[in-house]
Formats: structure tokens, sequence, C-alpha cells
């Protein structure tokens, strides 16, 4: 495939990996965590994202909508989800961004001009090209086509995956990357499947696969309280990383950072919690009883 779903694309990221980057947001994820930040990258569909705060009552949307989608109501506009099929019309009209697409099919190509756009910040920085998403290998064979097409024009690849891919596609990844970004979530496979929808059987797999292969992989984990953050899931880490003689881990806190995305969509917030300063002091704590090294970032 030359072409899929990219629903971003972030010049001059700093968090993604090491350096100045430009990172690749691919749309689509295989899970469903509870407590997912960007719920428009679930989807490989188009989606559109209506932010009501910032709609004036133009009733331009509705004069372009041709499924009768949009509705009228107090000097501000809304939307009819049943009717809605996401053609991206009233986003088109809209003057204010109050509705928003996300979600544009690519080519390789054009991923890659955006790409070239910054190599020389790459070369001055150590930096390079992240895939993420959603799962960026949810892509299939376009994700790996950017892949290698950034490997063939000198790029560093990293890619940050939750780890859920075919194996197969998995071990193509390991050779067209520089650096993982892996997601390590729960080591409990019943657990696993009630916070994210699935198990972790292939993912386990695939983190092996990694961490055998001589690539470099920095193991990242979500942490959400009361869900992922006992003393049995922190002492099975343990064991499974010590495995490889690894014990650092990048520590991401729960946030609310994305319930203005649910409320854009039309879906039900995610009901999960923020940690109190001390709460996370205690859990840091709890980490390095087992013997492993927190990061935060």
């Amino acid at each position: 495939m030359n072409q899929g779903m990219i629903y971003n694309i972030q010049r001059m990221s700093v968090h993604d990996g090491p350096g100045l980057r430009t990172t690749v947001f691919l749309k689509g994820c295989p899970l469903s965590c509870l407590w997912c930040s960007n719920p428009e990258s679930q989807k490989t569909t188009p989606q559109m994202l209506f932010f009501e705060n910032l709609c004036t009552g133009c009733g331009a949307c509705a004069q372009a909508c041709s499924n009768g989608a949009v509705t009228m109501f107090g000097g501000k506009s809304g939307r009819d989800v049943g009717k809605c099929i996401d053609c991206g019309q009233c986003a088109q009209a809209c003057p204010n961004k109050a509705r928003e697409m996300s979600g544009k099919l690519m080519t390789v190509e054009e991923v890659m001009a955006v790409v070239r756009k910054d190599a020389l910040f790459y070369d001055n920085s150590g930096g390079g090209v992240t895939f993420g998403g959603g799962e960026p290998t949810s892509g299939g064979q376009f994700f790996l086509n950017l892949a290698q097409a950034a490997r063939d024009e000198g790029y560093h690849v990293t890619v940050d995956t939750c780890g859920y891919c075919p194996e197969e596609r998995f071990d193509k990844t390991i050779g067209l990357t520089n650096l993982f970004l892996f997601d390590c979530k729960h080591m409990h496979s019943g657990q696993h499947k009630a916070l994210t929808g699935v198990d972790n059987a292939v993912i386990l797999r695939n983190l092996r696969a990694a961490l055998s292969s001589g690539t470099e992989v920095r193991i990242r984990m979500p942490l959400m309280p009361d869900m992922n953050d006992s003393d049995d899931n922190l002492a099975a880490m343990a064991d499974f990383l010590g495995e490889f003689n690894r014990s650092e881990i990048e520590i991401m806190p729960c946030h609310a950072f994305g319930k203005s995305k649910y409320v854009a969509l039309g879906k039900s917030l995610p009901e999960v919690s923020q940690y109190a300063p001390e709460q996370l002091h205690a859990v840091l704590e709890r980490f390095a009883k087992h013997g492993l090294k927190p990061v935060m970032i």
C-alpha cells in the first residue's frame, strides 16, 4: 500500500525520541484503553470533532451539511450523531475551526515531503522521524513502506508502539527501527484485557523480540491509579525485565488532557482519576521496592 490514514504530523517534537523530530501519527488502534487521551486515534476512518466553545452560531455548517446532521439551538450549532457520516463538509465551511476533521489519506511521498522539511534539524540535533498513533503498526504495509522510506533517506527511526501487532509484521518493524518506545500497560493477561480490550500474549512476545534484537528499546508505562500500579503488577514487570537486565521504566502518569476530545467526538468521558502528588510519590517508592527505576517523562 502506498497510502494510509494520517491524523497528525507534528514537527519539531522533543518528547518522542532523541533530538528534534517529526512525529507522524497514523490513525487506528487495536486497543481501547480505558484512559486513552487520544480517542480520535482509535478508528481507522476520518472523524469530525465539534468544539462547541469555538462555535459562534453563524450557520455556515448547517448550510453545508447535505445530510441534515447539523442542529441549531440557542445561537449555537450541534450535531445529530445519528445522521453525521463524518464527510467533513461542515468542517470545510466552518470559519472558526469549531469543526475539525481527524484523519486524511496520504501517500508515502506526501508524508516524506513533510519529513524532509526539517532534515537539517535532525542532523544538528541527533533527531529523526517517529511513527506513532493510535498504533503505527496497524497501518500494515503502508507503515512498513513509510519506515523503509525514512531509513532509505538516512533518518533515525523511532516507533512508538503498544506492541499489539502480528508477529511477522513486528519482526519486519524491528529491522527498520533504531528505537522503540514500547508501552507496557499490564503484565497479567486478564487484567490487560479488562483495561485495553485485548490480552497481552502477542505484546509480550513482541517485547521479548525487541529486547532480544539489539535494537534500542525504552519501556514506557502509562500509570493509572488502582489500575496497573499494584505490587503484583510491578513485581511481575520487574521479573520480566530482569530477564534482560533491565530496570528503567519511563513513567507517564494519568492526565485529563484528552477530555475535550471525547466531548468533541460526542463520546462518554473515561472514568479515570489523577494522582495527588503524595499518591504518585508513594507509587514511585513502590517501583523502587521491586528494583525498578522509574523515570518521569
